[in-house]
C-alpha cells in the first residue's frame, strides 16, 4: 500500500509539472484549479493501481488511493508547486520525489488500519 501511494504520488507531481508548470495551462479560476487536481489525482491513483497490478503487487483498493493522492496533491505538492523557484531539472525532480513521500505520509493512516483490522 505504501508502494502504491508513493506511485500515487509521484505520477500525480510529474503530471502537475507537465500540466501546471511546463504548459502554463491557466485554470482560470480556483474551481478550474481544484477540479484539475482532482481529475489529474484520478488519473494517477487509477495508473498506480494498473501498475500495481501488472507487477503482482497486492492490489491497492481506488477508494485508497484517491484520497491519498488528493492529501498529497494539497500537501505537499501544491504548496511546493506555488514556491517553486524555476523549471530546471532539480526543481522539478523535488517536486516528484516530494509526491513520492508525500504518498507515503497519507498512505501511512490507510496501511495501520488495514493492518491493525486484517488482525482481528
Amino acid at each position: 500500500m505504501l508502494v502504491s501511494g508513493a506511485i500515487t504520488g509521484a505520477l500525480l507531481a510529474v503530471f502537475i509539472i507537465v500540466a501546471f508548470v511546463l504548459s502554463e495551462i491557466d485554470p482560470g479560476s480556483f474551481a478550474g484549479l481544484c477540479g484539475g487536481f482532482f481529475l489529474l489525482t484520478a488519473v494517477s491513483a487509477a495508473l498506480a493501481n494498473q501498475i500495481s497490478k501488472r507487477a503482482g503487487w497486492p492490489e491497492t483498493d481506488l477508494k485508497i488511493l484517491i484520497p491519498v493522492g488528493f492529501l498529497t496533491s494539497i500537501i505537499p505538492i501544491f504548496g511546493a508547486t506555488l514556491g517553486l523557484p524555476n523549471s530546471s531539472l532539480i526543481s522539478l525532480t523535488t517536486l516528484v520525489l516530494l509526491g513520492a513521500v508525500g504518498g507515503i505520509f497519507w498512505s501511512l493512516p490507510f496501511a495501520g488500519w488495514n493492518y491493525f483490522r486484517s488482525r482481528d
